[in-house]
């Protein structure tokens, strides 16, 4: 083999030298560079930011909270003028806002909070002047119908918040829709006396669901009880200004002139008797009434519109309020602990109007309501004789709107629903 002069040696080198220079400009190029990937180099536009999230604490105000964070120069007055229904001394504790603060900074640059469940509020400091400007921040719900069916084991509130699972309402939005219900039918169904075991419901709900996955409660559409030898339906119709109205598959209105009962989610202690034996006497005597067992102080309401004709002390009825309705009825409530503002004899009442708060007062054991319902003078049991009254029928001019509203809420209330947990 022919040896290489020395300037062709040379000139070999050189060439190993350019090749070599390319494979490392290439290697360079690849991001790989004796077998290890390189990552690209890092631009910083802006100096990074960081997020704090800091919660109200309870007995703290909000400016207190901001002074934590730094932040001591906010105008609380003209940040309420700014969004509208904000208002800084009544955000409730438990509140999280969030602070964004530049890197090396001493006080945040901007903050957002929750203040409903439509609406963020953002605050972001003017760099040129350093004034605190605020805006609201809309978030979008959309409603979903769903219905819930299911049969009664013990009461309709654990059947309800049994048979809805969590992925379509949360647990404290079943409690709303359990009250809701009860509400509809205030005037026609007392759930703690007239459902019964195995009696069955439907309900046509709507649930919102937000623009950022939040489920809650909306309203009630329809609903069906299979409560006694009739169906009880309700279909939702509003009237022209938009108030919540609710009539039966006759289109008379769930509105009766006297409610069922004088409290709302009660338990039934003892029932009306002639002839009953008196825990602290300890005889037999006549029971002219309901007892209706409740929480100290939980709020005794009207059954219908009237007049007081007595607000005091009354033998063994402690305290007790009287009310007339008519002519011929009046009803009584007693065992109370105090009376609700405005009760006096002679005050005019609305049905619903808050008379006094459950007690133990006069001949009682426990704290409960003792209710009863007078006709001409003369106790008589409410469970068989009640002066409800009939539902106004709907108004003529509203009768074809209401009808076709009607059949469409029928339509999705006895359609298979997509997601349902039956009780039965």
């Amino acid at each position: 083999m022919q040896l290489l002069t020395p300037q062709e040696r040379r000139t070999f080198v050189a060439a190993l030298a350019v090749l070599a220079g390319v494979v490392v400009a290439l290697a360079r190029t690849g991001g790989y560079l004796g077998g290890l990937k390189t990552a690209p180099p890092v631009v910083v536009a802006s100096a990074p930011v960081r997020l704090v999230a800091d919660t109200l604490r309870s007995g703290e105000t909000v400016s207190q909270l901001f002074e934590r964070r730094g932040v001591n120069d906010v105008d609380w007055s003209a940040i309420a003028r700014a969004v509208r229904n904000f208002n800084p001394s009544r955000v409730r504790s438990g509140t999280v806002f969030s602070f964004t603060q530049g890197h090396g900074e001493d006080a945040p640059r901007a903050v957002a909070v929750r203040v409903s469940y439509d609406t963020r509020l953002l605050m972001r400091r003017d760099t040129g002047t350093g004034a605190w400007a605020a805006s609201a921040e809309r978030i979008n719900w959309r409603s979903e119908p769903f219905v819930v069916e299911g049969a009664v084991a013990s009461s309709v509130s654990e059947a309800i918040t049994g048979a809805v699972s969590d992925d379509v309402l949360p647990r404290e939005s079943r409690a709303e829709l359990v009250w809701s219900l009860a509400e509809v039918y205030d005037w026609v169904v007392d759930f703690s006396r007239d459902v019964q075991p195995g009696d069955r419901f439907k309900v046509l709900a709507e649930r919102m669901v937000s623009s950022e996955g939040e489920v809650r409660y909306g309203r009630i559409l329809a609903a069906r009880l299979d409560v006694g030898p009739h169906p009880l339906y309700a279909y939702r119709f509003d009237d022209a200004a938009g108030h919540e109205e609710f009539f039966d598959d006759q289109g008379k209105s769930m509105k009766r002139e006297m409610l069922r009962a004088p409290l709302e989610f009660k338990r039934i202690g003892s029932g009306f008797s002639k002839s009953r034996y008196h825990p602290i006497l300890h005889y037999n005597r006549p029971h002219l009434g309901i007892d209706f067992g409740a929480a100290y102080g939980a709020p005794v309401r009207s059954v219908g519109k009237g007049s007081v004709t007595f607000a005091g002390r009354m033998g063994g009825y402690g305290n007790l309020v009287e009310v007339r309705h008519n002519d011929r009825t009046t009803t009584r409530y007693a065992h109370l602990s105090g009376f609700g503002q405005g009760v006096h004899l002679g005050a005019h009442v609305e049905q619903g109007q808050t008379l006094g708060f459950v007690g133990a007062s006069g001949l009682a054991t426990s704290p409960h309501l003792h209710y009863e319902l007078r006709i001409n003078g003369r106790a008589v049991n409410p469970r068989r004789q009640f002066a409800a009254g009939e539902g106004a029928p709907i108004a003529a001019s509203r009768r074809a709107a209401f009808e076709d509203e009607k059949r469409r809420l029928s339509a999705l209330l006895e359609a298979q629903p997509a997601a349902v947990a039956r009780v039965d």
